[in-house]
């Protein structure tokens, strides 16, 4: 339990820094147990097929076009963080702490890249590889887009944590701020600018990898 106090207080310190620590210790404690999980459990290529955006995404033949829709595909789960963390619900673990939606809707589709690197689902069909291939490859950030891509969600939702106008206590709004009573510090307009990079860059690599694949 003491660890999930410290969990809540590292995501919702005042300091950037350390919020972005704690948010990767707990993206690292969600995608790794889930993803083994999967591989044991779960039959390859469950889910391929099964995301009714990405299975419909046709992507032109061309570097630039299919990289400017992989960012444009990519920048509606980002914007989704920035809204979500527009409200932010109490702690039942840390009262005093009110932690955004945001954070919530990271965790969810850090768990759905998980599942899909565990099953080996993705919609570019290429051979299954081992467990230990599947870890370590997330790290070639000059090959694979995903870790790329999770980390510009992971710091678009700490660089938004102040961007917060309603706190709930589950049941009501306990608390609410106007628009222009947010300020966000010259860190955290410059981390969410290097979420923006960072997301451009996972599309190019992405795109440049499935056009690799498909020729």
């Amino acid at each position: 339990m003491q660890l999930l106090r410290n969990l809540i207080n590292g995501i919702t310190h005042e300091n950037i820094a350390r919020r972005i620590a704690w948010m990767y210790a707990a993206f690292f404690g969600i995608l790794f147990p889930t993803l083994i999980a999967s591989y044991l459990l779960l039959p390859e290529g469950i889910l391929r097929g099964k995301h009714p955006l990405i299975s419909q995404l046709e992507l032109a033949p061309t570097l630039l076009t299919s990289t400017l829709q992989i960012t444009g595909y990519n920048l509606m789960p980002l914007l989704l963080i920035i809204a979500a963390n527009l409200i932010a619900q109490k702690s039942k673990i840390v009262p005093e702490k009110f932690v955004p939606l945001g954070y919530s809707a990271l965790w969810m589709i850090t768990l759905i890249f998980a599942l899909y690197t565990g099953t080996w689902s993705f919609e570019v069909v290429t051979a299954a590889p081992p467990l230990h291939e599947r870890l370590l490859r997330m790290f070639n950030l000059t090959q694979r887009s995903g870790l790329l891509e999770l980390s510009a969600y992971l710091l678009a939702a700490a660089a938004s944590f102040k961007a917060t106008l309603w706190f709930s206590d589950g049941k009501r709004i306990v608390r609410s701020l106007k628009p222009r009573e947010l300020h966000l510090s010259r860190a955290e307009v410059g981390v969410l600018a290097l979420a923006l990079v960072l997301l451009c860059c996972a599309a190019l690599i992405e795109s440049r990898s499935i056009l690799q694949l498909s020729q």
